[in-house]
């Protein structure tokens, strides 16, 4: 490190005295041209975004990315900047906690209430539901974010979902699966239009997550679900 700043300072203010790396100038006009110097080497963020048609784009290509550094490194800004031009309807967004289940991110029989009597519904996670958008509107992109993806066992709140992550060169999802249960079955059957009895990743639909990489408290990513992802 040592080496490193003193290359710096050296490089940005070129001094007439023949470098050493056992020798650091640290005059304050040096620190601050060097300074003015890194600011110069950072490259506009706009470089970094993919220009984007978010209406139709028959090149989109779905994929599963993760975020993953310290707190406050920008993760979810960085997300923001990605699809914040996408239609809020194409975008649904779940935070993992250690109490995330299966059932939660894919969804459940839940109770409710009508008049004076108790009836039970199948309700959708965020999965379902951001599955039964992409496959509606094929000509849209669509985005499912996961915030703190490492916070919850993500292999068991994926369950077969899991399957889903490989996907060919076009985005599209390599296998497929079943529904979970008859009643996830029937509401994927009432909300897809011609739906094949079959759940497989559409090509329009994206995976972002983020994943604290320093906090201890977490639950570790097996090798299998992280070969799976982009980091």
């Amino acid at each position: 490190l040592f080496s490193t700043i003193g290359k710096i300072l050296y490089v940005a203010n070129n001094p007439s005295d023949q470098y050493s790396d056992k020798v650091m100038i640290l005059k304050e006009e040096y620190l601050t041209t060097a300074i003015e110097y890194l600011e110069s080497q950072i490259p506009d963020e706009a470089l970094f975004l993919p220009e984007k048609n978010f209406s139709a784009s028959p090149d989109e290509k779905g994929e599963n990315k993760i975020f993953y550094g310290a707190p406050g490194t920008g993760k979810s800004h960085r997300i923001d900047s990605l699809v914040n031009a996408i239609n809020p309807d194409n975008v649904i967004r779940t935070v993992f906690h250690s109490e995330t289940q299966q059932s939660d991110f894919i969804g459940c029989l839940k109770p409710y209430v009508k008049g004076k009597r108790v009836k039970y519904e199948f309700q959708p996670g965020p999965f379902s539901e951001i599955y039964k958008r992409a496959l509606n509107k094929p000509g849209e992109e669509f985005y499912l974010v996961i915030e703190e993806i490492n916070r919850a066992p993500a292999a068991a709140a994926f369950g077969e979902v899991f399957q889903l992550l490989d996907r060919d060169s076009n985005g599209k999802g390599v296998y497929d699966i079943s529904a979970v249960d008859p009643m996830h079955e029937q509401w994927l059957e009432n909300e897809i239009s011609g739906w094949n009895k079959k759940i497989r990743m559409p090509g329009n639909l994206t995976l972002y997550a983020t994943m604290n990489s320093s906090d201890q408290g977490v639950f570790p990513l097996d090798t299998a679900f992280k070969r799976r992802w982009t980091f």
